[in-house]
């Protein structure tokens, strides 16, 4: 970040340390511009009067005492109605992509924050409901309703109304806990009370806004009055598993809003039989950016003090599974490739062994009014200190970088035992619209983990995924059949000494995927553009449409010519003959809970298939044509028997997926 105090244009401003406890003064009329890359340091309080204006496109610090103020002012008294300090997105023509101004508040007491900060706001968007944080304390949801143009109201199930996540209950609330299951839903106060206001508990709330009417990817200008920090010490945030013990066979049991849990939950990480597994849906805690200033998530699982920083960030989750990040930052439609979200949420992984990050490191950078989730591996009851997390850099802090919220992000690489292949998807225009990770260490394992609750950092990607990876085969590399057709994989692991030089299977989907760029990192760390081998010696490798292997170095982009490609970590044994079918489609044979049956999802891509079914000796039990691609196609058996069956799917073209069932 530069060091540059600040860029000005200003009529009247004065600084004072007098009675008042105010440093910086901006009156009336006056215009002060904190430029993109710049840091504004004010060791004290401050204040604007009436038409005075702080534009902010950088970094603001105000680091205060209990008794200094941040106060917008006029002629009688506190200015409520914002316009004086502004948080500006960079560009706005391109409000998702573009940096934004950051204000860090530290040491004033929140009965003398009373400023109205402006926020400029846009965002992906998430889907029927959109998941947001809301930094401001005292804000009415009915100013958001007008700030954000959604037309809410208080109807749970409207699509238009806003609800609260509740960790302990693992649901949606409204302003009233209802004391019995409901009956209807004109029940008052299912839904939040539009006059109803943010109070000091709620800031670390995450919530869901119906989008039936607003469009987050539009530029809306949020204001309120800043919290406080203070999520630390005895305030810290805690997580401690829900008393919600069962959801019930195929999670069809229901909250007090008659809500089925296999409505709403879901699990990217155990990639066990859903609602099976102990821990499917369990010990997930879901979250806002309490501030308005970047969270740092990074190096939430371990002392960073052990490894060369002075100063940490005061959390050691030590079960710590992963991380997910609802989508941002880029732009991205199914059809043009240009304009909307993510197909899929972003996700890291947790190292059981070192507590190190895996995956999509830096959505690990929670923007103002961004939300995450975190899943711990078992029930143990963790805490989570949300202030030594902020951070104005847009890239995590390296693991031996004592924190400040200044912190660079530290180009050293550090040797270490993680080794990790990022495959980002662009499109003709250089958009990064999808991606994928292969990681390996000597503590990883190679191949399906029966229980991945106790040390696996693989995460699951869904099935319409533009870029994915498959299960692997132990023994030989390539595809593990058994799998193939049960789950695609965004987090992909692997052992680095029983599984070196043997091939990962990779995936592209669709014409809007035109270049693959490589991210590679040796442990936490990037290493230098242009490097092809880690501090092991040895360098992550690909395929070509021909087959020959290439060194996969730092940076590197390359065009696809292809819809398959092999990765490896060191040389590849033998990239001519993997001995494995590759699958080239998306469509999957998989257990749905809600139809107590397994199904077929088609490929997006199928016009039509041919859907055929054998029992173990052979015999064909199932046989229908011309089956229809734009819905699933359940596969009704007796689930009252156990037995083993055979799955061939065919579609129009000749495409063909062939998966396993077996009944226990």
């Amino acid at each position: 970040m530069k060091k540059n105090l600040l860029a000005l244009g200003l009529l009247a401003i004065s600084y004072s340390v007098q009675a008042q406890n105010v440093l910086l003064h901006v009156d009336t009329d006056a215009n002060m511009y904190v430029s993109n890359g710049t840091l504004l340091y004010n060791g004290g309080g401050l204040q604007t009067r009436t038409t005075g204006k702080i534009e902010n496109r950088g970094n603001i610090m105000v680091v205060g005492s209990a008794s200094d103020v941040f106060k917008t002012l006029d002629t009688t008294g506190d200015k409520l109605d914002g316009g004086n300090i502004v948080m500006k997105l960079t560009d706005p023509a391109n409000p998702v992509t573009s940096s934004y101004g950051q204000l860090y508040i530290t040491g004033i007491s929140q009965a003398n924050i009373t400023g109205i900060v402006d926020k400029e706001y846009a965002s992906t968007k998430h889907g029927a409901y959109q998941q947001i944080g809301i930094p401001f304390i005292d804000k009415t949801f009915a100013s958001l309703n007008t700030q954000f143009a959604g037309n809410f109201n208080s109807t749970r199930w409207s699509g238009r109304e806003i609800l609260k996540w509740s960790n302990a209950n693992v649901r949606w609330d409204g302003s009233i806990i209802p004391a019995a299951p409901i009956t209807s839903a004109s029940t008052p106060g299912i839904a939040i009370d539009l006059n109803s206001a943010t109070t000091a508990q709620d800031r670390t709330a995450y919530y869901t806004f119906g989008g039936a009417n607003f469009n987050p990817e539009i530029l809306h200008t949020v204001t309120g009055k800043p919290y406080a920090d203070g999520v630390t010490g005895p305030n810290v945030v805690n997580l401690t598993p829900s008393s919600i013990t069962t959801y019930g066979a195929g999670g069809n049991n229901s909250n007090i809003y008659r809500e089925r849990y296999n409505t709403y939950i879901n699990d990217v990480f155990d990639n066990a039989v859903p609602w099976v597994s102990p821990t499917f849906g369990k010990y997930i805690y879901q979250f806002s950016n309490p501030y308005l200033t970047n969270l740092d998530l990074s190096l939430i699982g371990f002392d960073e003090t052990t490894t060369g920083a002075t100063i940490g960030d005061n959390n050691a989750i030590s079960n710590i599974w992963g991380v997910v990040v609802n989508p941002a930052n880029v732009a991205y439609n199914s059809n043009t490739g240009t304009t909307s979200g993510y197909a899929a949420a972003q996700i890291v992984t947790f190292d059981e062994n070192t507590k190190k990050p895996v995956g999509n490191f830096d959505a690990l950078i929670i923007k103002p009014l961004g939300t995450f989730k975190i899943k711990l591996r078992n029930s143990t009851s963790q805490t989570l200190d949300f202030d030594n997390l902020r951070r104005f850099s847009t890239t995590p802090r390296a693991e031996n970088t004592s924190y400040t919220v200044t912190a660079n992000k530290n180009g050293n690489n550090n040797t270490g035992s993680i080794k990790q292949l990022g495959v980002l998807a662009l499109d003709i225009n250089g958009k990064q619209i999808g991606e994928t990770y292969y990681v390996v260490a000597p503590q990883f394992a190679t191949g399906h983990i029966n229980d991945p609750s106790l040390t696996s950092v693989q995460a699951m990607t869904s099935t319409d995924a533009i870029i994915q990876t498959f299960e692997e085969n132990v023994s030989n590399g390539g595809i593990d059949q058994n799998y193939s057709s049960a789950y695609r994989l965004y987090i992909n692991e692997a052992n680095e000494t029983n599984f070196l030089g043997k091939r990962v299977d990779l995936n592209v989907f669709g014409s809007n995927v035109k270049f693959l760029k490589f991210e590679i990192r040796d442990n936490t760390n990037l290493i230098q553009n242009g490097t092809h081998a880690l501090s092991s010696g040895t360098g992550f490798y690909y395929t070509t449409a021909s087959g020959q292997p290439v060194q996969a170095k730092q940076g590197d982009v390359v065009a696809v010519n292809n819809t398959n490609y092999g990765l490896f970590y060191g040389l590849p044994q033998n990239t001519l003959d993997t001995g494995n079918v590759k699958p080239t489609s998306r469509t999957l044979v998989t257990y749905n809970p809600d139809v107590k049956n397994y199904i077929v999802r088609f490929d997006p891509d199928w016009k039509s298939a041919s859907v055929q079914v054998f029992d173990a000796s052979g015999k064909l039990v199932i046989s229908e044509k011309s089956v229809k691609t734009d819905s699933d196609y359940v596969i009704r058996l007796d689930s009252s028997n156990k037995a083993v069956y055979f799955v061939k799917v065919v579609d129009n073209s000749g495409n063909t997926v062939n998966a396993k069932i077996l009944i226990k």
